[in-house]
Protein backbone atom coordinates (compact mmCIF):
# COMPACT_ATOMS: atom_id res chain seq x y z
CA UNK A 1 0.00 0.00 0.00
CA UNK A 2 1.35 3.39 -0.81
CA UNK A 3 1.17 6.22 1.62
CA UNK A 4 1.63 9.19 -0.33
CA UNK A 5 0.74 11.56 2.15
CA UNK A 6 0.55 11.72 6.13
CA UNK A 7 -0.70 14.75 8.06
CA UNK A 8 -1.61 15.33 12.00
CA UNK A 9 -4.21 18.16 12.47
CA UNK A 10 -2.92 21.07 14.21
CA UNK A 11 -6.19 21.88 15.43
CA UNK A 12 -7.45 18.83 16.92
CA UNK A 13 -5.40 16.92 18.68
CA UNK A 14 -6.77 13.51 17.41
CA UNK A 15 -6.76 14.73 13.66
CA UNK A 16 -4.44 12.44 11.51
CA UNK A 17 -5.20 12.58 7.89
CA UNK A 18 -2.94 9.73 5.54
CA UNK A 19 -3.31 9.78 1.65
CA UNK A 20 -2.91 6.30 0.40
CA UNK A 21 -2.49 5.97 -3.31
CA UNK A 22 -4.08 3.22 -5.98
CA UNK A 23 -3.56 2.58 -9.36
CA UNK A 24 -7.30 1.43 -9.59
CA UNK A 25 -10.41 -0.17 -7.30
CA UNK A 26 -8.97 -3.44 -8.09
CA UNK A 27 -5.54 -2.74 -6.93
CA UNK A 28 -7.40 -1.27 -4.01
CA UNK A 29 -9.50 -4.31 -3.06
CA UNK A 30 -6.50 -7.09 -3.68
CA UNK A 31 -4.26 -4.39 -1.15
CA UNK A 32 -6.94 -4.12 1.10
CA UNK A 33 -7.67 -7.76 1.30
CA UNK A 34 -3.75 -9.02 1.58
CA UNK A 35 -3.74 -6.08 4.57
CA UNK A 36 -6.69 -6.33 6.47
CA UNK A 37 -7.76 -9.83 5.69
CA UNK A 38 -4.53 -11.57 6.63
CA UNK A 39 -4.13 -13.62 10.07
CA UNK A 40 -1.58 -11.16 11.26
CA UNK A 41 -3.51 -8.21 9.79
CA UNK A 42 -6.62 -9.81 11.88
CA UNK A 43 -4.96 -11.14 15.06
CA UNK A 44 -2.28 -8.69 15.29
CA UNK A 45 -2.17 -5.08 13.64
CA UNK A 46 -6.07 -4.64 13.51
CA UNK A 47 -6.42 -4.81 17.45
CA UNK A 48 -3.76 -2.32 18.10
CA UNK A 49 -4.83 -0.47 15.11
CA UNK A 50 -9.06 0.01 16.40
CA UNK A 51 -7.42 1.29 19.26
CA UNK A 52 -5.81 4.07 18.02
CA UNK A 53 -9.12 4.94 16.01
CA UNK A 54 -12.01 7.34 17.05
CA UNK A 55 -15.06 5.26 14.45
CA UNK A 56 -16.98 8.40 15.05
CA UNK A 57 -14.48 10.67 13.84
CA UNK A 58 -13.61 8.19 11.00
CA UNK A 59 -13.73 9.57 7.23
CA UNK A 60 -12.86 7.49 4.50
CA UNK A 61 -12.92 9.65 0.89
CA UNK A 62 -12.05 8.69 -2.51
CA UNK A 63 -10.87 11.62 -4.30
CA UNK A 64 -9.15 11.93 -8.02
CA UNK A 65 -6.01 13.93 -8.46
CA UNK A 66 -6.84 16.60 -10.63
CA UNK A 67 -4.42 16.91 -14.00
CA UNK A 68 -2.40 19.50 -12.53
CA UNK A 69 -1.61 17.25 -9.46
CA UNK A 70 1.90 16.43 -8.96
CA UNK A 71 0.32 12.79 -7.24
CA UNK A 72 -0.95 12.07 -10.99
Amino acid sequence: MNVTASFVDDQDEDGYIWIRRFEDEAQSEALYAAVYEHDRGKSEIGPVALDLLIPQKTVVTGVVPTPASPLR
